[in-house]
C-alpha cells in the first residue's frame, strides 16, 4: 500500500503555484513513483523519459489533467493559502 503521507510531503516540497500544467503532471508522477518503488528507482536508466511519457499522458487527457491540477491546487492552497489552480 503506498504511503500516501509521504506523496503529499514529497508533492507539497516540489509544486508552486508558477509550475506549468506539465510540470506539475511530471512532480505527480515523479512523487508517486518515488513513494512506490523508491528513491533509486528514479535513478534507473529511462526512468526520465518514463516520468515524460505519463506526465504527456496526465496533461493530453482531460480527466486526468483535471484530478492532477486538482490535487496540486489542494496542496498549494493548503501550504501557501494561494487561490485554486484550476
Amino acid at each position: 500500500m503506498p504511503d500516501l503521507n509521504a506523496f503529499k510531503e514529497r508533492l507539497e516540497s516540489t509544486i508552486s503555484i508558477d509550475l506549468t500544467a506539465k510540470e506539475l503532471a511530471e512532480r505527480v508522477v515523479r512523487a508517486a513513483l518515488e513513494c512506490e518503488y523508491g528513491r533509486n528507482f528514479t535513478l534507473t536508466p529511462g526512468f526520465a523519459k518514463m516520468v515524460n511519457t505519463l506526465a504527456d499522458s496526465i496533461v493530453a487527457h482531460p480527466e486526468l489533467r483535471r484530478q492532477a491540477l486538482a490535487i496540486t491546487s489542494f496542496l498549494v492552497k493548503e501550504t501557501s493559502g494561494q487561490k485554486d489552480l484550476t
